[in-house]
């Protein structure tokens, strides 16, 4: 619960395509030294006066104003007008910044071939249609606990859609820790191999939804490879 609740608090924020240069067209505005009201102003740009818009993040954005950064509230931005003495707007697209995300944190619970099943990840996006994906899980059943560590590729040949199916194959390690009380058996540790087929959801803001189906070939020493099938729901947050 607590990687829930830390994963909550994650907040990020999206890049302008590119700076803008713009003008104050009001009387003035107010320009901060961090993004939020608690923090003081120290500079005030008067009508006529030009700065440059650089990142937001959520309702303030941060701009360059005589070789300087500070932050705008996003209030604000009806103060302000182009180059070209046109109305400046900010669009809220957030489905953009969906699609240009880079980093994403996840929480996935599920059912690990009969075991309850957690998960944390971290993964890049190359491209908006590749990605990559560090994954930790642990599996706990009846009979044996297991641990795995996987590194996996995902292709997402749609990635624009609001829900997007994504599949990918990964590989890593197992360990399994049986249960058994009467006879002392010893930890295992073995290599996977894994498919997996998925959909991601984007809900609002930073905050994605996501479940997956994963099949995975344990490789053993001995002949007798193994299969199982994990399924898996969550969340995650990008940056």
């Amino acid at each position: 619960m607590r990687y829930l609740l830390l994963c909550l608090c994650l907040i990020t924020w999206p890049l302008l395509a590119e700076p803008v240069a713009v003008k104050v067209s009001g009387d003035f505005v107010n320009l901060h030294s961090g993004a939020g009201r608690g923090y003081p102003v120290l500079q005030v740009a008067l009508k006529g006066e030009q700065l440059t818009l650089l990142t937001r993040r959520t309702d303030w954005v941060q701009v360059e104003f005589k070789q300087q950064k500070y932050w705008l509230a996003r209030a604000d931005l009806t103060q302000l007008m182009t180059l070209q003495q046109q109305t400046f707007s900010l669009s809220d697209d957030r489905l953009a910044a969906y699609e240009q995300r880079s980093l994403e944190a996840g929480l996935l619970l599920g059912d690990f071939n009969g075991s309850s099943l957690y998960q944390l990840s971290v993964a890049y996006n190359f491209t908006p249609y590749i990605q990559t994906e560090l994954a930790i899980g642990q599996a706990n059943g009846d009979q044996a606990d297991n641990l795995s560590a996987e590194l996996s590729v995902y292709l997402s040949p749609m990635p624009h859609w609001r829900i997007s199916p994504y599949f990918g194959i990964g590989g890593g390690v197992l360990r399994t820790t049986p249960r058994t009380i009467l006879v002392q058996t010893q930890d295992r540790n073995n290599s996977l191999a894994s498919m997996e087929l998925g959909l991601r959801y984007y809900l609002s803001r930073n905050f994605i939804a996501r479940a997956g189906y994963r099949r995975s070939v344990i490789v053993t020493d001995r002949n007798d490879n193994e299969e199982i099938d994990t399924w898996k729901l969550g969340f995650s947050v990008f940056f």
